[in-house]
């Protein structure tokens, strides 16, 4: 009798400890997070990095998830999908996280969603636009809307708006190029617009004269220029250079400091970009985001922090409504509609694609990025 309470204790002990260890274990609440944060597109990274870290900040002053802080832990891709692997699997093996915000870009989303659905962790693409991206698995989201949306948001302004019925496409050779590309085509096509010429080039290319002046020959009454920026401020450049004054029409990933390298050059563009900014007052989340974010930052927010901010909360709706697990936050992220966040309204479908997503026109001017349909109610002379 003695020997038998003896085991009974011993086991209430272990079994006490063991519960003490697990509360341990949660006394935070831990997200992963990877994008580029340093390298070429760090452009791109730390306005999202930024974003979540205000929205952190926000939850966190407000009494965290249910009662526990939270944390994110942030992880440095450069945007190269071997990279983004090798961060994934390390948050998820070290850190135990069932959910990670990212990666950021289209080639690293595809490269580590296999790894989210084999390994039951949900990915929460932040700006991953590439429309493969929504056939990628179960545990798969994203924030930004999808480059399907974009392109055809891009190709009904080039019909209704500038009137194109005659255009070329001017695309990067990668996963993001490749997929809106093919909507372009296809959407282009279908409204009975003529492609006069398709061409490509390589990330990290130069020289675009050859591909210019195949386009130039072809008479467009405008040009897809489907690219990041960085390439794309050289491509403006050398059509310039070449006499070429159609409207480059392109996507958000157009965003950028192109200013700095374009120069005069910047008047042929005009892409598309959710619709984010001081005119839309109709979002007052959005609103309130714009005004406090440049106190901490002391800069503008843009759609990009905005993404990252958004980010954040979502897990923390999703955690809040399933509990901190893979499964639970997965199955509260298909359930959200009408989300209302800095970005708008977000609404996932049955891919894990925002279909709630509005997008607008912008251009640059002076190195600054303005609402298109503002600067040229201006220019006619309008209020």
């Amino acid at each position: 009798m003695q020997r038998t309470f003896c085991w009974i204790f011993i086991m209430v002990l272990v079994l006490s400890l063991g519960m003490l260890g697990c509360t341990n274990k949660q006394k935070e609440i831990k997200v992963g997070a990877i994008m580029p944060l340093t390298g070429e597109l760090a452009t791109y990274g730390e306005p999202v990095k930024e974003g979540m870290e205000l929205a952190l900040e926000e939850i966190n002053a407000s009494g965290g998830i249910n009662g526990k802080p939270l944390k994110i832990i942030f992880e440095d891709d450069l945007g190269d999908p071997k990279t983004a692997v090798a961060a994934f699997n390390k948050l998820i093996d070290r850190e135990k996280v069932p959910i990670i915000l990212g990666p950021l870009t289209s080639s690293a989303s595809m490269a580590t969603a296999p790894v989210a659905g084999r390994r039951k962790v949900v990915q929460l693409s932040t700006m991953a636009g590439t429309i493969k991206l929504k056939y990628a698995g179960d545990y798969v989201f994203r924030v930004f809307a999808s480059d399907e949306l974009q392109a055809k948001a891009i190709v009904d302004k080039a019909i209704d708006i500038f009137g194109a019925k005659r255009a070329a496409i001017l695309y990067i050779n990668n996963a993001y190029g490749q997929g809106i590309k093919e909507v372009t085509e296809n959407r282009y096509t279908e409204r009975g617009g003529e492609l006069v010429t398709v061409e490509s080039f390589n990330e990290g290319d130069k020289d675009f004269r050859t591909q210019l002046i195949k386009i130039k020959k072809a008479q467009p009454d405008l040009i897809f220029g489907l690219s990041y920026w960085k390439e794309g401020a050289l491509i403006l450049v050398q059509a310039k250079e070449l006499g070429i004054d159609n409207i480059f029409l392109g996507g958000d990933a157009w965003y950028g400091p192109i200013g700095e390298i374009a120069k005069n050059a910047e008047e042929l563009l005009v892409f598309s970009n959710m619709a984010f900014g001081k005119e839309y007052n109709q979002h007052p989340k959005m609103q309130r985001f714009i005004q406090y974010f440049p106190e901490k930052y002391g800069k503008e927010a843009d759609a990009y922090s905005a993404t990252g901010y958004d980010a954040v909360y979502l897990a923390t709706h999703a955690i809040r409504e399933g509990g901190y697990s893979a499964d639970g936050i997965k199955k509260a992220l298909y359930k959200t509609k009408d989300f209302i966040g800095a970005l708008g309204r977000i609404t996932y479908d049955e891919y894990g694609d925002n279909v709630g997503a509005e997008f607008d026109l912008y251009i640059v001017r002076g190195g600054k990025t303005l609402r298109y349909f503002d600067v040229i109610k201006k220019e006619k002379g309008g209020r």
